[in-house]
């Protein structure tokens, strides 16, 4: 357990957790008219699953690159600065949407094999700098679980990854507002994460520091 009161996820559950996390997406984008407007403003289902198939070609990538000599990054600040790749993230979704990027399915079935082999004591170069493979898979499951919410209809995430995910929203607000940190642990783990990433309206205390990723 961190000093903030985190506790570490293990490494090889976060791992599984994320694996079935994007099995369960890539079985549920195959249904979905894409031109269904979703809770990300501006995206279509289209955008949000182009995004989706994006993040197992981005980590087979990290995967492949030489491991730096140690983690730059840490998992709070990395959630805490998503926002700053808004912009970039947004035209990087809109293309890959337009050009018809959208292979969620086989990007997960080529991106497992390699994560199931690699070292999750390893460190991996990321787009916000290096961080410790086992932090960064924490990221990718807020970001499946998250995303996959968007979707319309909603996929009820892997309960275990929703979890992890919520774990790595409360460690951001324990560094931002630590006595708000179990008022946050009251609520299930889907609420929490809406509140979190703005999309759902906080009311009480949480409504001064949410959302988080901004």
């Amino acid at each position: 357990m961190t000093p903030d009161g985190y506790a570490t996820p293990d490494p090889p559950a976060v791992r599984e957790a994320l694996v079935r996390q994007w099995h369960q997406l890539a079985v549920a984008v195959s249904t979905l008219d894409l031109s269904t407007p979703t809770r990300v403003a501006g995206w279509t289902n289209r955008e949000v699953v182009a995004h989706l198939a994006a993040q197992p070609l981005l980590l087979t990538r990290f995967l492949a690159g030489a491991a730096p000599p140690a983690a730059e990054v840490t998992l709070a600040v990395n959630l805490s600065e998503t926002g700053a790749l808004a912009v970039a993230v947004d035209r990087a979704a809109r293309t890959a949407a337009r050009t018809g990027r959208l292979d969620l399915a086989g990007n997960v079935e080529r991106a497992v094999p390699v994560l199931m082999a690699a070292d999750l004591g390893r460190t991996v170069g990321t787009l916000r700098g290096a961080m410790t493979l086992a932090d960064y898979l924490i990221t990718r499951c807020v970001e499946a679980v998250v995303h996959g919410l968007d979707l319309v209809a909603p996929m009820a995430p892997d309960p275990e990854a929703a979890a992890i995910a919520a774990d790595g929203l409360r460690l951001v607000l324990a560094h931002r507002a630590p006595g708000l940190v179990s008022v946050a642990s009251d609520l299930d783990a889907v609420t929490w994460l809406d509140l979190a990433t703005g999309r759902r309206s906080a009311a009480g205390p949480l409504a001064q520091v949410l959302p988080l990723l901004t």
